[in-house]
Formats: structure tokens, C-alpha cells, sequence
């Protein structure tokens, strides 16, 4: 995975809970805040995604990083 962004390399997870920190830092309206706000914790307590084997050459991880990695046979 080498020479990819951090962007490239975020889960879902870590993407949509960066996206919605962000957007509460740049928010101007309370109430819309309170509803980012609120999404972002219903983020933080959703259950962990299960981990997945390459069927080629049997590495563990998160489906998106298994899907990106580079098979080592």
C-alpha cells in the first residue's frame, strides 16, 4: 500500500466520521450541528465491520483494505 494517500487508505468508517467532524467545524446552524453531532456518535457505536480473508493468498483485514492490498503470491 505503499505511496497512497491516507484518504486512500480510510475505512467507510474513518471516511464518514472524518467527513461529519469536519462538516460540525464548519456549520453555522445549531440545529444542523446537534443532527451532525448526533450522527457522529451513532457512527462511533455502530458495530465493528467484520474482517475478511483474501481468498488468494489467505491475508485477514477490513474488506475495503483486502480489496486494495497487494497479494504477495
Amino acid at each position: 500500500m505503499t505511496g497512497q494517500t491516507p484518504r486512500e487508505t480510510q475505512t467507510a468508517r474513518e471516511a464518514l466520521e472524518m467527513h461529519l467532524s469536519q462538516a460540525i467545524t464548519r456549520c453555522e446552524s445549531p440545529v444542523v450541528e446537534e443532527h451532525l453531532r448526533a450522527a457522529l456518535q451513532h457512527c462511533r457505536k455502530l458495530p465493528p465491520t467484520p474482517l475478511v480473508e483474501c481468498p488468494v493468498c489467505g491475508v485477514v483485514g477490513l474488506p475495503e483494505r483486502i480489496q486494495a492490498h497487494n497479494c504477495e503470491k
